[in-house]
């Protein structure tokens, strides 16, 4: 039998989504965007050019993989769909290629070859051009000065395939709602491995293109699933945590859930810990066709309220690669769950690699710890990672945090002023009695059960030797600062607890 194989693509996806200021118009676009790769446009755009049974291969994360019967098929369907979803979602850039399948290669060579084509589509791109203003119309501030519309139309009209919020509680519309310090958190998580996975599923299918169809369309699916279920659930550990709400507003909201994916918005202070969260649940659950558990990374841009929203999620994506490629200098295979983050203050800097030079110190040394580990699953060296740890984040942070009210706020904040000088610096700093007693918090972060402070204890006083209290420490050929992370989010960071 004659088949043709095509791959849809929303292009730009970040663009389209984030080209509004407004966080429920941004859910609603990461919504247009899953609707248009997806069936139930297909039925209304192409007609009877389109039956799922037959043509579906897979869809997932802005792209879909259909096949056909013919060339002159799939270019109709192609034609009638795009041209639908050009007329009614402005700005939405879609691109689609199609190729014959070969015979003589295997489903995922296929595959492999079509997405390849595709890739070389877009990389010669045509110059992009559309019409913003005539130069008489009210603009929209917040649609970044695009003419304002009469009514909306077909955003309202289509399919709601958003997650829905937990009965009784909704989720916040705009950005205000979100924070009450005016940080806000954007998060963007990505799973790790993923294309392994595929082409361990590939393998397996051999030459058997109906049950490699079947087997990606099952693996895909099952990640969709999981990755909703893990930030339904985060929602709900909020629910039951000591985290004060106030309802019926959510102080979380999900912008893009694509697969492997996920972008969300929470309140400033429990950014890092929703991260934390969604990766912990997510890594309890198991992809019903291939057997394998997750992993995943996670960026946390924490900016204010009036930042840049395209430019904070940037930060994020920027921020997630750094924590994957921590990982993967742990643990190869991509088992490793880490996260990095940043709080921004006001310096506005083109990329991470720049913000990240304001963390050296004067002496050279490192101030920030981070990105730290979150899940090592068993089975992989943990000792690499030391204490760049969430977990070791979180002790050190937490222990600080118990130290107001037993030495100056105003202390602390110096020592931090102090670190930026440097090791040596810092150290003149710390022969203050009450700010030297804040070393030990490193120790007890570093063994944070009885059991392991005894041991090192009791091996201090056979071999004589003594507590380590310093603020810099060797990571990876480089001396690190232990505090500074914990420091910086001091003020700006809230651990979570589940409430029985």
């Amino acid at each position: 039998m004659d088949r043709v194989l095509t791959i849809l693509e929303v292009s730009r996806k970040q663009d389209y989504i984030f080209s509004s200021k407004k966080l429920r118009e941004n859910a609603d676009r990461s919504n247009e965007i899953a609707y248009v790769t997806g069936s139930e446009f297909f039925r209304e755009s192409a007609k009877n050019l389109y039956d799922e049974q037959r043509n579906m291969v897979y869809a997932g994360g802005g792209h879909t993989v259909l096949q056909f019967d013919s060339a002159d098929q799939a270019v109709a369907f192609t034609r009638a769909v795009t041209e639908d979803a050009l007329r009614r979602f402005e700005g939405m850039e879609i691109f689609a290629k199609t190729l014959p399948y070969d015979e003589s290669k295997t489903p995922g060579e296929n595959l492999n070859a079509l997405s390849a084509a595709l890739e070389r589509k877009k990389a010669f791109r045509q110059s992009s051009f559309r019409q913003m203003s005539f130069g008489i119309e009210a603009l929209d501030s917040l649609q970044n000065y695009r003419p304002q519309c009469a009514e909306k139309t077909d955003r309202e009209k289509i399919p709601e395939n958003l997650l829905a919020p937990p009965e009784g509680w909704e989720y916040p519309k705009q950005l205000a709602d979100l924070s009450g310090d005016n940080f806000i958190a954007v998060v963007h998580i990505d799973g790790n491995a993923m294309g392994n996975r595929v082409s361990s599923l590939y393998k397996n299918c051999g030459t058997d293109w109906e049950s490699c169809r079947k087997s990606l369309r099952r693996f895909s699916d099952g990640i969709q699933a999981d990755f909703e279920m893990a930030f339904r659930q985060t929602v709900q550990t909020l629910l039951t945590s000591d985290y004060v709400l106030t309802p019926p507003m959510l102080p979380i909201r999900p912008i893009i859930l694509a697969g492997d994916d996920v972008c969300f918005v929470a309140d400033g202070k429990i950014g890092l810990e929703g991260a934390r969260i969604f990766l912990e649940h997510l890594t309890a659950l198991t992809n019903q066709e291939d057997k394998g558990s997750y992993a995943a990374c996670a960026g946390v841009a924490l900016v204010h309220q009036k930042y840049p929203f395209h430019q904070a999620y940037n930060l994020a994506e920027e921020l997630c690669s750094s924590a994957k490629r921590y990982g993967s200098s742990i643990d190869k295979d991509g088992r490793v769950s880490a996260m990095d983050w940043h709080i921004e203050f006001g310096q506005l800097k083109e990329n991470l690699s720049e913000i990240r030079k304001d963390y050296e110190t004067e002496d050279g040394c490192r101030l920030e710890l981070r990105p730290v580990t979150v899940i090592v699953p068993d089975g992989v060296n943990a000792s690499p990672a030391g204490q760049r740890s969430y977990d070791f984040f979180r002790a050190m942070c937490s222990a600080m945090k118990n130290e107001y009210g037993n030495i100056a706020r105003s202390k602390i904040k110096d020592l931090r002023e102090a670190l930026k000088q440097g090791e040596v610096e810092s150290e003149f700093f710390l022969q203050d009695k009450k700010v030297q007693d804040l070393l030990y918090h490193g120790f007890t972060a570093m063994h944070r059960t009885d059991r392991e402070r005894a041991d090192i204890y009791r091996e201090m006083f056979n071999n004589g030797g003594k507590l380590y209290k310093k603020a810099f420490a060797d990571f990876d050929g480089m001396r690190r600062c232990l505090f500074f992370d914990a420091i910086e989010m001091i003020d700006h960071c809230d651990f979570l607890e589940v409430v029985e």
